[in-house]
């Protein structure tokens, strides 16, 4: 999992927008971290693994409910 977190923690570093990884609207790269936190979140690594980035916590935390989301990843 270290090369997850290492990926993680650069995304983390990348992400400057609220609520969105980069501003104010979905864009291409949530598109692409929701399919790595749909998959990531189902495993018994995950808290561990996001312990060490809150920005992208709460991002998900927020993407993951939007009805689009869910219908995606269900």
């Amino acid at each position: 999992m270290a090369p997850v977190k290492t990926a993680l923690e650069a995304i983390e570093s990348l992400t400057v927008g609220h609520p969105y990884l980069l501003g104010d609207e979905l864009s291409i790269g949530d598109f692409y971290v929701i399919r790595v936190f749909t998959y990531l979140s189902q495993t018994p690594d995950y808290e561990a693994t996001i312990a060490q980035t809150s920005k992208l916590r709460t991002w998900w935390n927020k993407v993951s409910q939007l009805p689009t989301v869910k219908k995606v990843c269900a």
